[in-house]
């Protein structure tokens, strides 16, 4: 296997999503963008896309619980809940500052292929994932330079025919009496979605991974592809997505290395909530 390996594919918009960013456009929140130099038209374009980061969280978080039900581990502290499901947070004491244990760091990624895939942050020290996730594209005439390898019908379609303003609303069921300056309990939310049928070009890139991390990707895909939605309101009608990535690896060596070396994931677990409880000291 090549030490740099990608792996492209795609994501298909099933339903409606909704994937918000910090700008607003009256009272509407307006999907997430992206702004980049187009060649075409010689100037700066901010088009929506989908984050990479957004997609790496819902990995992530498969990937972890997967890992601990099938381990039968029970995660007992905020401290470990953060380190293996958001990715962990950065802090110091006076004895670890300016230290870093790489025997720990080395023992942490070789035993638990989920935190060497994705890293975490565990106490002061900073454990590098070797998976790069980009962001989803949409295919578009827009983006069209940014993918030239993409042959899809919809890189000849403008951004804005793959958009729509969607609504929510929330209806006062009670009827009870108001007075004269008392309004309902109601209200209407308008959201920018991208429609269904949009297409996303994404990939996936592993950096010097070993084959147990590698197959430890191909099972999280294969995870995604069992809970296939992304963005907001997913639990009203929103983000159903079809996957799609041809050249996935394997997840049949990190399943095997699961059942395999089950007490050595397990005692690196454990290692690491001791730590990050304060109980073992920084070498």
């Amino acid at each position: 296997m090549s030490r740099i390996q990608r792996i492209p594919g795609t994501i298909v918009a099933l339903s409606p999503i909704q994937h918000g960013g910090d700008e607003k456009t009256g009272s509407t929140p307006v999907l997430r963008s992206l702004t980049h130099w187009d060649s075409a038209t010689g100037k700066h374009v901010r088009l929506p896309m989908f984050s990479g980061n957004a997609i790496r969280g819902i990995l992530r978080r498969l990937l972890m619980r997967d890992m601990c039900e099938r381990l039968g581990y029970e995660v007992k502290s905020p401290k470990m809940h953060h380190a293996l499901y958001t990715g962990g947070v950065l802090e110091g004491t006076d004895e670890s500052a300016g230290q870093i244990d790489l025997a720990f760091r080395t023992a942490a990624r070789d035993a638990i292929p989920p935190l060497a895939l994705l890293g975490s942050a565990v106490g002061n020290q900073m454990i590098q994932g070797c998976l790069r996730v980009d962001h989803a594209l949409p295919i578009c005439r827009e983006y069209a330079a940014l993918l030239p390898h993409v042959e899809d019908a919809r890189k000849e379609q403008s951004i804005r025919t793959f958009t729509d303003v969607a609504f929510a609303t929330r209806r006062d069921d009670l009827r009870a009496e108001r007075g004269a300056d008392e309004q309902a309990q109601q209200m209407k939310v308008e959201f920018e979605v991208f429609i269904s049928g949009t297409a996303f070009s994404h990939a996936w890139t592993l950096a010097w991974a070993s084959d147990v991390e590698a197959s430890c990707l191909g099972h999280g895909i294969a995870l995604l592809a069992s809970l296939p939605y992304v963005g907001g309101k997913s639990s009203s009608g929103y983000g159903h997505v079809a996957y799609n990535y041809p050249a996935a690896p394997s997840p049949d060596i990190y399943l095997a290395y699961l059942t395999e070396q089950r007490d050595r994931v397990v005692q690196a677990l454990d290692d690491l909530a001791l730590r990050l409880d304060g109980k073992r000291k920084v070498a």
